[in-house]
């Protein structure tokens, strides 16, 4: 059963631009970008050298996050989701 939109389209139809955009980029979900937007506009990862991703399913975040924390010296990343 799909639900129809007031644009016509199913609800369940994964053809968002962000959608696409993740999976040519190899996120896992297009929150990926939100992250990004926010560590741009706010530079949550100055300085910082270890993260804890928690309830981190799907994983797109631990992504962004392993990627900003690439080349640091004794940078760690840990994700948990129960």
């Amino acid at each position: 059963f799909y639900k129809l939109t007031n644009m016509g389209r199913a609800s369940r139809d994964k053809r968002d631009v962000y959608y696409r955009k993740a999976k040519e980029l190899g996120f896992r979900a297009r929150s990926a970008f939100k992250l990004q937007q926010l560590d741009e506009e706010f530079g949550l990862f100055d300085g910082v050298d270890r993260v804890v991703d928690l309830c981190a399913a799907p994983g797109s975040w631990s992504q962004v996050v392993a990627a900003r924390l690439k080349g640091r010296a004794g940078a760690r990343a840990v994700a948990v989701d129960l």
